[in-house]
Order: C-alpha cells, then structure tokens, then sequence
C-alpha cells in the first residue's frame, strides 16, 4: 500500500500517492529549469502549477478520492513536456526530440481541440464588464457586432437587453489566469501558451513602460498622491468614452439603416422604366420631368447616400480608434457626385414643380329636354369594368378601347335655380400645367358624360383621360340650373359626389342631403321629407307650457306661446307675410 501525502497546489489541497507525488514534483522541477533565465519566470510557473491543479479538479469526484500515477500521466500528456517546446534553448540543445514526446504532444493538441472554447468575460477588451468581447471569442465574431447586438435589443426589447447584459455580467465570470484567456479564445491551454501569453503581457507593460513621460510622473510622486479630483478626472473621462462609444453606435445603426433603405428603394422605385409593372405606371404618370425614373433613384441615392455613408464612417472611427481611412481620392469622387446629384435634384425639383404654375379650363353646356319634369332622379355610375382597373382606387389606371387611360373620381355635383323655364348642365373641365395653353390642352382632354333615362339622369363618378396626359390634378365641376319649383331625388349612389354650394333649409351637411326630396328655390333647396325637428326658444327662462307649439318647416314659421299670466303670443310666417298676436290686441299682418 503506496503512501499518500496532501499537496497545495495552485491554491488547492489534494491527496496524492507516493509515486505519481514523485512523478508531478519532477516534472514541475523539470519546468522550473526551463524557465529560470525567462522573463517573468515566476508568473509562467504559478500559472502552468494553477491549470494543473484545475486539470486535477476536473478528474477526481470527491475530496476522498487520491491522485495516482495514471492521472499525473494524463495531465502530462495535455500539458506537454518542457523539452517539448525548447523552451530554453541552452538547456535542451544537446538533447534529440524523444518520439515518445512529440506523440505527447500531437496526442495533448487533439485533446485541447476537443475541448473547445469556454466563455468568460474579457477583461482586457471592456467598455463596461466585458460581456460582448467574451461572447465575441466565444461566437468567433468581433466584438463590434455583438455590441450592436445589445443596442438593437435595448430599442427593440425596450430595455430587454440591459437585463440580459447585467444577467450575463454576474453569471459569466471573468477570465483572470492565463489559462482562462487561453480557454476563452479556444487556444490549447499548456506550457507553450502560458508561457507565449504571460511573455505577451510583459511585452505590453514594457512598451508601456517605455512611453510614460517620467518627468511627469516624478512630478505628480513629488507633488502628492493621487488626489480626488484625479480619480474624478479619469471617472469622467470613462463615462464621457462610454458615451462616445454609444453615440457611435446610434450613429452606426441609424446611417446603416438610411443606406439600407436607399438600396432597397434603388431596386424597387429605381426599377421603373427598367421592369413594367402597375406600380411602374403609378410612378410614371406623377413624372413631369420627363428624366426616367432609375435615373431619378440614381442621383437621390447619391444624394441622400453619401452624407449618411460618412455618417456611417464616423461612427465606426468613434468605436474603432485605428480605423483606416479610405483616401482622398474617394472623399473627393464622392464629393463630386454628391454635387452633381444635388444639382440635378434641384433642376428636377424646379421643373416638375412648374408643371403645377398654370391652371386652365374648358366648358361644355348642354340644355335638359324641355320642358323640364316636375321630379328629376340623379344618380352616379361607376366605372362599367372593375377587372381593368390596375389599383381599384380613387386614382387609377385603366384600359379602355385598348388604350390605357387615366382613371379619377374628382367630380362634383352642384345645384341652383336656372334664370328661365329651362334646365342646364353646365360642365367644368380643368387641369395644370407649365403654361395656360398647356393646361387648357390637357382640360380639352378630359372625356367626361352623362345620360338621360325617362325622369333619371345617370352622371359617371368618375373621369377619364389619357394616359400620356399624366396627373395634372384634372377634376370636373358640374352645375345643373333646373327652373324654381323642379323637385328632385338625390339617390345615395351621389352622396360622394356632392359639391359644397349647398344652401338648404335644413342646414344640412352635404353628405346628408342624399336620399331626399328637394324642392328647387331660388336662394336654397327646400326639404320636402325631411323631419321637422321642435326648436326651444333659448331665451326662455321657464320650460313652454304643454300647450305651447312651435313649427318650422317647409310651409312657414308658426309659434304660439302662452306666458305665466295667461296672455298668448302668436306668430305665423308663411308666403302671405308675417301675423303677430299678443294678448287681446288684434292680429297685425305684416
């Protein structure tokens, strides 16, 4: 039975057998030798000593359990012999590599790479606790993303993504050792690593080393301490980083976006011209420019896309402090082009704006079959074929007698008495354009009709003109003059279509005068079915007595109202004047 003695080892208590004591304390002696003349030898060993006793952890299951020899081997085996690496040269030069050893060593890198990366938090690339630049390591991404990564979430999560950081920042712990920063980046954690790793970090404290301004610093040594307001200082000056780092990523996120956007417009709205389709017709006929619509994109990407591509590199030289530039060649290419699209816009910008400085119009009367019906029926048609319509909208494109035609529903129905016996149908037809004869040409354009059937007249919702007429905010007033006293019957299919000269005495909103007879006044449209309503005289200063009455509708006025001595007050307006009776006073006709 092999003795057991208890080790520290890397800060942890172990029980191990005599033999495999033997072994471990040899080859630690071993290592110790290769490293007697390195640069920061002791760090290198305390390290190699803390991952073998980590290695040991992981193999035994309870605090009982002793090391023998076969784990020692193991642990050998993955950390590799020192004459492995030729660590020191002057030690192991007389020395050939033992096959027994190089097999050691492929057969230690096969284990590491299967062992993976670990995620910890990466203290020596923060901004706060290191998250990001652990999960960047671990991911196999840069860091950068991960970073905007939590930005998204913080907008799009409302604040989700501060939850999860802080969760992360306590549960993730932080790679410290050396070995923890190997197994972090997924790099074999043995004697050639730690050593290669500590030597680095002794590199960068030397060159740090080299820069300090000494003088400086035996000034502050002389002066005093580190004071308050130095440590205030630096505190500030982290914070206003951290927020120069999240301003960079705002910067970043909104640019990219306005680029993304640009690209995505380019090859859709830019498209028209290049691919038919019926947004390709909806674009092209607001289009007064005459310039195709692609080149139109183009120049607008150039103009929006530049300053925000700029944006974008600022943003980057905020978050990155080494970040290249891209020369002055480009700045000045991109300078150029950014100019010329802006002047192009411009020039575009004036000249589609003319194509609105002029409006024109052209009229078309028709008399009504006479003598005029006492009651007339108005009703609108739509448009006979709902299939040819491109967007079946109030604006729309439409294929007619194999011609495509521009389809819009701005019509407006007016009436009024006509100054004889006579009806008229009065059509307005107008429309914009770069000059008045332009704008009266495209007004002629306009093809616009009506029917009569038996007592019905039929108008079209809609109006039509050619294609090539383009949008010009064509429209088309009708105003029908019928002779004092024609009754007629507003059907619903015109609710829509009814102008605002409306003049009636219910004071009725134009949308409800559909479904009703109006008689034609000379001043106003008389109701002839609508409901009479009861008006309370506001000024009374008691509710009217049960008897009371007052009536307003079609045929007159007629109040009759009894006050609290008895006495009656009356008043009836009609065609044949004005008769007022209060009290025993006889009745006075006005």
């Amino acid at each position: 039975m092999n003795k057991t003695t208890n080790i520290n080892l890397g800060g942890l208590f172990f029980h191990i057998d005599e033999d495999a004591y033997i072994k471990l304390r040899n080859y630690l002696e071993a290592i110790k030798r290769s490293f007697t003349s390195s640069e920061g030898s002791d760090e290198i060993i305390a390290d190699i000593e803390a991952r073998i006793a980590e290695l040991f952890s992981e193999k035994i299951k309870n605090e009982r359990q002793v090391i023998g020899v076969s784990e020692v081997d193991e642990v050998i085996t993955i950390m590799g012999q020192p004459e492995d690496y030729l660590v020191d040269d002057e030690i192991f030069e007389d020395e050939p590599k033992r096959k027994s050893s190089s097999s050691s060593s492929s057969q230690a890198s096969s284990t590491q790479r299967k062992a993976g990366k670990k995620l910890f938090r990466d203290p020596d690339d923060k901004y706060i606790g290191g998250v990001s630049s652990g999960l960047g390591h671990y991911l196999g991404v840069d860091a950068l993303w991960i970073r905007l990564l939590w930005v998204f979430l913080v907008v799009a999560g409302v604040g989700s993504g501060i939850l999860i950081y802080i969760l992360l920042w306590i549960l993730v712990p932080e790679a410290t050792t050396t070995s923890q920063k190997l197994a972090m980046k997924g790099e074999p954690v043995n004697i050639s690593n730690i050593e290669k790793k500590v030597r680095e970090g002794f590199t960068e404290v030397s060159e740090k080393v080299k820069n300090v301004d000494y003088k400086k610093v035996g000034n502050r040594v002389k002066s005093s301490s580190r004071t308050f307001f130095d440590f205030l200082g630096d505190t500030m000056g982290v914070l206003l980083n951290v927020i120069a780092k999240f301003i960079g990523i705002i910067i970043i996120l909104c640019a990219a976006g306005v680029i993304i956007g640009l690209f995505i417009g380019l090859f859709t709205f830019g498209s028209t011209g290049l691919i038919e389709g019926p947004w390709s017709y909806y674009i092209e006929v607001h289009n007064a420019t005459g310039i195709p619509v692609w080149a139109v994109s183009v120049m607008a990407f150039f103009a929006i896309g530049i300053p925000f591509f700029f944006l974008f590199l600022l943003g980057l030289k905020i978050l990155v402090n080494n970040l290249k530039s891209i020369g002055n060649t480009a700045k000045y290419v991109l300078l150029a082009l950014w100019i010329l699209a802006v002047i192009g816009l411009t020039a575009l910008g004036i000249k589609q704006a003319t194509e609105q400085a002029f409006t024109a119009s052209s009229t078309e009367m028709r008399k009504l079959p006479s003598p005029v019906s006492d009651t007339l029926w108005f009703r609108a048609e739509s448009y006979d074929s709902w299939d040819d319509r491109y967007y079946h909208d109030r604006f729309d494109i439409v294929m007619k007698d194999d011609s495509r035609k521009l389809y819009l529903e701005a019509v407006r129905i007016n009436f009024k008495a006509s100054e004889d016996s006579t009806g008229t149908v009065k059509i307005l037809k107008s429309a914009e354009s770069s000059s008045y004869d332009k704008a009266r040409e495209k007004a002629s354009g306009i093809a616009y009709d009506y029917a009569m059937k038996n007592n019905t007249l039929y108008f079209h919702d809609y109006l039509l003109t050619d294609y090539a007429n383009k949008y010009r905010n064509q429209e088309v007033k009708i105003t029908v003059a019928l002779p004092t006293g024609t009754v007629i019957y507003l059907d619903p299919s015109i609710q829509r279509k009814l102008g605002s000269d409306h003049a009636n005495n219910m004071r009725y909103a134009t949308y409800d005068m559909a479904n009703h007879f109006w008689k034609i006044g000379k001043n106003e449209l008389i109701c002839l079915d609508c409901e009479t309503e009861e008006i309370p005289d506001e000024d009374m200063k008691e509710e009217p007595h049960d008897n009371d009455r007052i009536r307003i509708d079609s045929e007159g006025i007629d109040i009759d109202i009894k006050d609290e001595n008895g006495e009656n007050f009356k008043m009836k307006i009609d065609r044949e004047g004005i008769q007022i009776k209060a009290g025993t006073k006889k009745d006075t006709v006005i």
